[in-house]
């Protein structure tokens, strides 16, 4: 049986539920939107040995917070509890341009946090992947992937230049430009995840897919499934020994 990997999931939303993916099928990135929701998935990570917490706000959720205080509950965790990654972080010019400067400023904040403590990040950017990409590199953050890249292609080569990850996600099996991504992107890059239990075309993404979503992936770029199974998992690995070393 092959440990699947979830490089980013909203476990906290699951409720009593999240329990089932805690069987050692799954090895899961567990993501948070805001401060109330990084606690609770921190404690999930400390109840469950196959859940790796991270902290902080959604891009959209910037409007409703005070950022200094945020921040420091952030560091907190991260000092206290021992947290090594960050997400679901980032910037969203395509749903919520409105806000869309504050959402630098709580950025930044995050990508500080990461260099002084050396930690990962599960970056949100959708409408503004070169935006990402550019404070990714301004702040020489070592660990970072891409969540659901559905950005241009010409930029996944200078994506994975820089050691990036790219996630690839369940919309996989009904979304065109998510397969191009694919195409695109060299297998030695790829982290698979499920953005569970987020609802895409009446497609309710989560952990049980991640097995079709492999068998996609091995259709796409004509590997055998198990290669492919394995690469993930070593790619995975190498994520977290970036912040682990």
């Amino acid at each position: 049986m092959r440990t699947l990997v979830d490089s980013h999931v909203h476990l906290h939303e699951y409720g009593e539920g999240w329990t089932r993916y805690c069987s050692g099928d799954y090895i899961l990135l567990a993501v948070s939107d805001d401060t109330s929701s990084s606690v609770k998935t921190v404690e999930l990570s400390k109840k469950c040995e196959f859940v790796i917490a991270a902290v902080g706000v959604h891009p959209w959720n910037v409007g409703q917070i005070d950022i200094n205080s945020m921040l420091d509950s952030i560091e907190e965790l991260v000092i206290k509890r021992d947290v090594l990654f960050l997400g679901e972080v980032g910037l969203d010019k395509a749903f919520h341009p409105e806000t869309f400067e504050l959402q630098i400023k709580v950025f930044e904040g995050f990508l500080k946090l990461a260099r002084d403590y050396g930690l990962g990040l599960s970056v949100h950017a959708a409408g503004a992947w070169r935006d990402t990409l550019n404070l990714l590199k301004e702040y020489k953050v070592r660990a970072a992937v891409f969540h659901w890249y559905t950005g241009p292609l010409e930029l996944v080569n200078e994506i994975v230049s820089e050691g990036y990850f790219i996630g690839i996600n369940p919309a996989l099996l009904i979304q065109k430009k998510h397969v191009l991504v694919l195409e695109r992107t060299p297998i030695e890059f790829i982290l698979t995840e499920s953005d569970g239990p987020y609802n895409y075309r009446g497609l309710t993404l989560g952990p049980e897919l991640l097995e079709a979503l492999l068998k996609r992936i091995s259709e796409v770029k004509s590997m055998e499934l198990e290669k492919v199974s394995e690469q993930v998992s070593r790619n995975f690995q190498k994520l977290v020994s970036l912040v682990t070393h």
